[in-house]
Formats: C-alpha cells, sequence, structure tokens
C-alpha cells in the first residue's frame, strides 16, 4: 500500500507543476487587473451595457467581465476575475456552471475541429447550453445557497493592496492543491486492482444515456480528467474505427457540457460555490442533452449544432 502511494504521488507531482504552471500565468496577472478595474471605477461603467444579459442569470453586470473571460480564455480566468467581485454563493454557483459548460472555447473549439470531431459552431451550442443552464437556475434555485469562501478574513474589512495580494496567492495555492489532489486520487485509482470492476459498473451509465459500451473509456476520461485528454482518446477510437458515428457524436456532446467535473467545480467552490449545485446541474443538463439526442436518432438531424459527418467519424 506504501509503495502504490508513493508511486501516485510521484506520478502526481509532474502533471500538477505543469497544470498549476500554466494556470498561475493567467490567474494571477488577470486576478490583479481585476481588482485594479474595479477600484478604478471601471467594471461600474461597463456594468450596464451587459445589465440585460446577467440579469437573466441573476448576476450583475460587473460579472460580464468573469463570463466573457472564461468564454475566451480558460476557467481560470474566469475564475480569477469572479475571485475579484463581490459576489453570493448563489451568484458564484450560477458562474460555476455556466462557464463549467462554456469555457476555453478559443482553446477547446480548436482541439475539437482539428481532432476532426466537431465543427467551429460547437462552441455557440456550448455557450447557449451555459446560459440555458444560469437562467433556469435562477430561475429555480433557492435564494440562499450555501457556500464558504475559504478566505473569509482576507475578504472582509476595507480594500488594501495588501490584502488583495494575499488573498490572490492563497487562492492559487488552494487551486494547486485541488489538482494535486484531484491527480493524485486518478493515480491511484488507475493503480487499484478493482479499477476494472468499477469501469464495468460505470457502463451501465454509459448505455443508460444512449451509448454503446465502446464509448465508456474516452467518455470517463473527458468526464473526469479533461476534454482535451477525452477528445484525444476519442479521435484515436474514431479513427481506428472502434466507434460508431452516434457514439463519436453523443461522446462529443457530453464532454462539451461536462468535462473535468470533479476539478471544475472544486474551483468555483474556492470562491464560494456549491459543490453539488454545480456538479449535478452540469451532470443533469450533460445527460438530458444526450438523451435527447440519442431517442430515435435525432443527432443525425442536429449535426448543425457542431457535430461532425458520418464520414468523417469513420
Amino acid at each position: 500500500m506504501t509503495g502504490m502511494l508513493t508511486r501516485s504521488f510521484s506520478r502526481a507531482v509532474p502533471p500538477t507543476l505543469k497544470v498549476s504552471g500554466m494556470m498561475l500565468k493567467v490567474f494571477i496577472p488577470l486576478s490583479l487587473l481585476t481588482v485594479v478595474l474595479r477600484e478604478a471605477g471601471l467594471l461600474t461603467l461597463i456594468a450596464p451595457l451587459f445589465a440585460p444579459l446577467t440579469a437573466l442569470l441573476g448576476l450583475p453586470g460587473e460579472a460580464a467581465i468573469t463570463l466573457l473571460a472564461g468564454f475566451t480564455n480558460t476557467i481560470y480566468a474566469a475564475l480569477a476575475t469572479a475571485a475579484a467581485l463581490d459576489l453570493s454563493s448563489r451568484q458564484v454557483t450560477i458562474l460555476g456552471v455556466v462557464l463549467g459548460i462554456a469555457h476555453s472555447l478559443f482553446v477547446e473549439t480548436g482541439i475539437l475541429t482539428n481532432l476532426r470531431i466537431a465543427t467551429v459552431r460547437i462552441a455557440l451550442f456550448r455557450i447557449v447550453i451555459g446560459l440555458t443552464s444560469g437562467a433556469l437556475m435562477h430561475a429555480f434555485m433557492p435564494a440562499e445557497v450555501s457556500g464558504v469562501i475559504l478566505q473569509p478574513h482576507i475578504s472582509n474589512g476595507p480594500f488594501s493592496w495588501w490584502g488583495a495580494l494575499l488573498q490572490t496567492g492563497i487562492t492559487s495555492l488552494q487551486i494547486v492543491l485541488i489538482i494535486f489532489t484531484i491527480t493524485f486520487c486518478y493515480e491511484l485509482l488507475a493503480g487499484r486492482r478493482h479499477a476494472d470492476a468499477v469501469r464495468n459498473r460505470l457502463s451501465v451509465l454509459a448505455t443508460s444515456i444512449g451509448m454503446t459500451n465502446r464509448a465508456l473509456a474516452p467518455w470517463l476520461v473527458g468526464v473526469f480528467v479533461g476534454i482535451t485528454y477525452g477528445a484525444a482518446m476519442l479521435y484515436q477510437f474514431v479513427e481506428n474505427r472502434q466507434l460508431n458515428h452516434k457514439d463519436a457524436c453523443l461522446v462529443t456532446v457530453f464532454l462539451c457540457l461536462a468535462h473535468a467535473i470533479i476539478e471544475d467545480t472544486m474551483l468555483f467552490v474556492v470562491v464560494g460555490g456549491n459543490f453539488w449545485w454545480i456538479l449535478l446541474t452540469r451532470v443533469i443538463m450533460a445527460i438530458a442533452v444526450v438523451r435527447l439526442l440519442a431517442v430515435d436518432n435525432l443527432y443525425r438531424r442536429m449535426l448543425w449544432i457542431g457535430l461532425p459527418k458520418e464520414h468523417n467519424a469513420g
């Protein structure tokens, strides 16, 4: 057991350092820039321009900067701006769902299109589903949603640059720890003797929403690790003709709506989001959309949302 823990630890450190380095390059500058814009009053000036849209989501106009950062950049960029705004747990939770579904659109859409498992229209599809999910949450979620900002002693009180720097630093450290914990647990699970049994049980979930057992591997990798890894595996399966067109389309849609669900959810929990509301909303929305597309092969009539044509899927 000790040997397994040591191996899992050593395997988790390199990817954690790599991902954390990429994250900090985006998170720290954007977090501080948002503070500067807020203290200079510029966010107050742009808020009215986006108020009609953000009001549908129960968010202040200033949250538009978080939406734009998430849509065009990484989820860490969105998190950096959200951490610098005075948002309630309910509002952070809604942002966690919207941006969990639609973030890094340039990069992730580029990956999907280069691998020929989606077209650029999939980005607009993700934005529409993300905003729709946020609007539904605002309409039906309780007014009071629990969530704890993990450094409240820094957030409260009068503004100071030292406090802003300290908050950014602590949040960065928390995110690094979350990334390491998730990576470590993944490596630990992958090395367990019962991993095959777990996969067999999870295959029932895949078939229940319209996929076949062959779609299980890329689906699970994408859901728990990330769309980049899931898409890469999906591409290999398609190229090797291990998946039919329906599986390729359904896995693509699911991963666009719910990928890296534990990590993405925990990132917003750091700044006050509710874990279960974010996680379950994303998963339920993904299951509902994929199950609908699977009925009577409806997906064939919905290729215009950004799904590949059959000859591209092999």
